[in-house]
């Protein structure tokens, strides 16, 4: 800045430019650090999101089984766990259980028992597929209704179910050809896509949980060593 007799204070051309430039590299280094910031941010986001919705599933999950009834009786129909795939050849399965609601769930108008259905359907909306819960709830009208369905998770890339005799893990179950009993535990694994969707050959958040069911009648192979009850 030039200062001499006689003219007035300013800035020179060349200060301006040099001002100009620095503040450029000042906005520029901003910028970068904050797109750095928000990436971050929405990375951490989408992993926490994947984790909520695969945990939140699972929870529906346990406590349909958890209060799955004895399959005997006029409402209490049978147990049919499916093993299946989907056209990529992964796990799809399927699970028809009846079940006891609580206080909380049960309306006017409707029984005790209801019958669940989870199942996996191509997503249109988005890649992978949608872990549907299907609930009827009107088991004895006379007209056929059609079930109230709730999705449970979107972009499922497999999903698998093993039931447990006591002995070992099954892949299937079919109470009609046991006698009527319910597996002992119900072991639960669901996967999502990866994060962005593209490659299907990579997925992303994976979890695997086993509920045990209390109305189940079947004991451990070591229970009946020891002759517990």
């Amino acid at each position: 800045m030039s200062n001499r007799p006689g003219q007035p204070v300013g800035f020179t051309l060349l200060e301006m430019l040099v001002a100009t430039a620095m503040t450029a590299v000042l906005a520029g280094s901003l910028y970068a650090t904050l797109h750095v910031t928000f990436k971050a941010r929405t990375s951490a986001h989408a992993a926490v999101d994947q984790v909520r919705k695969v945990e939140l599933a699972l929870e529906m999950i346990r406590a349909d089984l958890e209060s799955a009834v004895i399959p005997r009786g006029i409402l209490a129909g049978p147990f049919l766990g499916e093993p299946s795939t989907d056209s990529s050849g992964r796990p799809s399965d399927t699970i028809v259980l009846h079940t006891a609601a609580d206080a909380a769930q049960d309306r006017e108008g409707t029984g005790d028992i209801r019958m669940v259905e989870l199942a996996c359907e191509p997503d249109e909306d988005g890649p992978g597929q949608a872990l549907l819960r299907r609930v009827s709830v009107r088991l004895l009208a006379t007209k056929v209704e059609e079930p109230s369905e709730e999705l449970l998770c979107r972009g499922v890339r497999s999903f698998s179910l093993s039931y447990f005799d006591g002995l070992e893990w099954q892949d299937g179950w079919d109470s009609g050809m046991l006698d009527n009993a319910l597996p002992l535990a119900v072991e639960v694994s669901l996967e999502l896509m990866s994060e962005d969707g593209a490659d299907a050959d990579r997925g992303g958040y994976w979890a695997s949980r086993v509920f045990r069911l209390p109305c189940s009648s079947l004991t451990t192979g070591l229970e009946v060593e020891m002759g517990m009850p």
